[in-house]
């Protein structure tokens, strides 16, 4: 009796958790947003290992919300693509999604490790947003 209490406790548990790692529904369905490529930075992992290239895009006037809420214009993009297609300047049109906080990739750049500004800890003033069907105009 006790271990099929223990299993009916362990499904729930793992029904709770599945049910609260959905992606949120995406920001711009109906249409394609126009963002301009500020900057591409190299981004590692907390080891300081396995460099990554990470997408600077300003999206105004459309903001997001970032830090605090704060609204941001600009987002953090990692998987753009080929950064021989994707270069400084460039202005792309693409659907997006914004990534929640708890699931951003944690992945830095050497000023972002070791820079000693007073900060709030643990937090990124800019949301991340995965692409989808980017164009380069």
């Amino acid at each position: 009796m006790k271990a099929i209490s223990l299993l009916a406790l362990a499904a729930v548990s793992l029904l709770t958790i599945s049910s609260s790692c959905q992606k949120e529904p995406a920001v711009s369905p109906t249409g394609l947003i126009t963002g301009r490529i500020l900057r591409l930075d190299q981004t590692f992992d907390q080891q300081l290992h396995h460099p990554r290239p990470r997408w600077v895009v300003d999206l105004a006037p459309l903001s997001l919300p970032g830090q605090a809420d704060r609204p941001y214009s600009e987002a953090k993009v990692f998987a753009l693509g080929d950064t021989a297609v994707y270069r400084v300047g460039q202005t792309v049109q693409f659907h997006y999604q914004l990534v929640p906080y708890a699931q951003q990739t944690p992945w830095k750049t050497y000023y972002e490790y070791f820079n000693m500004a007073a900060t709030v800890p643990w937090t990124e003033p800019r949301p991340e947003i995965t692409v989808t069907d980017a164009q380069v105009n």
